[in-house]
């Protein structure tokens, strides 16, 4: 259960199958080739028109567990808000959101330490 923060467009409305499900979009790298169909992608905005952060999970190659918000901190309060997990079983507060989001938004699967579990947003 990986998750990252994307930058999208204030009005990004992330795209849904008939059922109404999401449909999984991966992170083009640039000058790399892409295996997938190009609807498979996230667009490639202009940077000036990806003013806003969601959060997604990555795992399956992209679904949103978030709004777009119009800051860090805004995404940050929504997640904490929100519950949203950072891992299974691990959810954060609002400053441990923001601090991830600014680190560059990856958050990894899941974090030990010797034998036991830890929040990931503590370690990203």
């Amino acid at each position: 259960m990986s998750r990252r923060v994307r930058r999208v467009p204030a009005d990004w409305q992330h795209p849904r199958n008939s059922g109404g499900r999401y449909v999984p979009l991966a992170e083009a790298i640039p000058d790399a080739p892409a295996p997938y169909p190009a609807a498979s992608y996230m667009p490639a905005w202009p940077a000036a028109e990806r003013t806003h952060w969601q959060l997604y999970e990555t795992t399956s190659a992209g679904t949103p567990l978030s709004p777009p918000c119009p800051s860090p901190e805004a995404l940050a309060k929504w997640l904490a808000g929100h519950h949203v997990e950072a891992a299974p079983g691990f959810t954060g507060t609002e400053a441990q959101w923001l601090a991830a989001i600014k680190r560059g938004g990856v958050i990894p699967p899941v974090m030990t330490v010797g034998k036991r579990q830890v929040n990931p947003l503590d370690y990203t």
